[in-house]
C-alpha cells in the first residue's frame, strides 16, 4: 500500500474532528499545528523513533547528554481509534471491502498521526482485538501501514463485542468504525453501549458496487460468507427489485440510526480510488474537516 506525494499533501491539509472530546479552545488548537507554548506542559518523556524534533527539549540535552521530548495536556486529550470489521463479508466484491477499509484506516490514521494524536489499530469479528497501539508521529506510519497489511478477514462479526469496556487509551476516545454492518443479531445494541462509555463515534459504511446493483440473472446458490449456508434461489427481476428494496431500507436504517444518536456517518463504495472515497469522507460527513 502506497501513497503519493500529491495525496500525501491532501492529507496533511485536513484533521479529524472530535467535536464532543474537546472543548472549544482545544477544538481550535487541532485546526493548526500544534506549538508547545500555545499548550499546557505536562510533562518529559524519553525520546523515542517517530517524536516530533520540535518538542525536544534542548536544554535537558546539554545538561544531560539524554534526549527528552516535552508532552503536553492536548496531546492527552484525544486518542483515535481505527476499528476494521474483519469478519468474511467483508471479502465480498470487487475490490474486498475489506481492502478499501484497509486503505481508509491507512489515510485516515496517517491524519492522526500527521496531527500528534495517538492513533491504534483493532479488529472486529466475533471480538475486539489490538492490533497496534499507541502509536505517534508521522514516522509511524509505516508501523500502521505494516499492520493492516498483516489482516486477514475471517468467521462472522458480533457488534455485541463493543459493549465491553475499550480497551483502549485512558479517557475517551475518537473510533472511527469501518464496517459492513452485517451482523445478523444487529449493531444497535452494541453501538449503543459504545456510546455509554462516552467516546465519539464515526461509522464508515463501506458497500460494494455489486451489493448496490447484482448484476447476475439466473438460478443460484447464495453461500452466506460467515455462516457457510448455501440456499437455491432463482434470482430474477422480481427478485432483484425485492432486494434492492431491502439494501436501500438497510442502509437508511444505518444512516438513521447515526443521525438519532448523534453518530457521524458516511457511506463509500469499495471500487472507488481512495481519493474519491476520503474527499466524500470530507464532504459528506463531519468526520474530517481542513487546517
Amino acid at each position: 500500500m502506497k501513497f503519493g506525494s500529491d495525496f500525501i499533501r491532501t492529507l496533511d491539509a485536513l484533521n479529524l474532528m472530535a467535536r464532543r472530546l474537546l472543548s472549544s479552545d482545544e477544538r481550535a488548537d487541532r485546526r493548526t499545528p500544534r506549538r508547545g507554548a500555545s499548550l499546557e506542559f505536562a510533562d518529559y518523556r524519553r525520546y523515542a523513533p517517530g517524536d516530533e524534533i520540535r518538542y525536544i527539549d534542548w536544554n535537558v540535552y546539554a545538561r544531560h547528554g539524554s534526549l527528552f521530548v516535552k508532552e503536553f495536556s492536548a496531546e492527552e486529550n484525544v486518542h483515535v481509534s481505527l476499528v476494521m470489521d474483519l469478519s468474511a463479508s467483508m471479502t465480498f466484491g470487487r475490490p474486498p471491502k475489506f481492502e478499501a477499509a484497509g486503505e481508509l484506516a491507512a489515510a485516515l490514521g496517517y491524519i492522526g498521526l500527521a496531527h500528534f494524536d495517538s492513533v491504534s489499530l483493532y479488529s472486529l469479528t466475533t471480538a475486539l482485538a489490538p492490533i497496534a497501539k499507541n502509536l505517534r508521529g508521522k514516522a509511524s506510519a509505516f508501523a500502521l501501514l505494516a499492520a493492516i497489511e498483516t489482516l486477514q478477514p475471517s468467521g462472522s462479526t458480533d457488534f455485541g463485542a463493543l459493549a465491553a469496556p475499550w480497551p483502549g487509551n485512558r479517557g475517551k476516545s475518537l473510533i472511527l468504525l469501518l464496517s459492513d454492518f452485517y451482523d445478523p443479531t444487529g449493531y444497535g445494541e452494541g453501538l449503543r453501549r459504545l456510546l455509554a462509555q462516552r467516546h465519539e463515534v464515526h461509522l464508515i459504511h463501506l458497500v460494494a458496487r455489486e451489493e448496490i446493483e447484482p448484476a447476475e440473472r439466473g438460478r443460484y446458490f447464495l453461500i452466506d460468507l460467515e455462516t457457510g449456508r448455501k440456499r437455491d434461489v432463482p434470482i430474477t427481476e422480481a427478485t432483484l427489485d425485492q432486494y434492492r428494496a431491502r439494501f436501500r431500507a438497510f442502509c437508511a436504517e444505518l444512516e438513521r440510526f447515526a443521525t438519532e444518536h448523534e453518530l457521524y456517518y458516511v457511506r463509500v463504495r469499495s471500487d472507488e480510488p481512495l481519493e474519491k472515497r476520503v474527499r466524500d469522507i470530507f464532504r459528506r460527513s463531519g468526520i474530517l474537516d481542513q487546517r
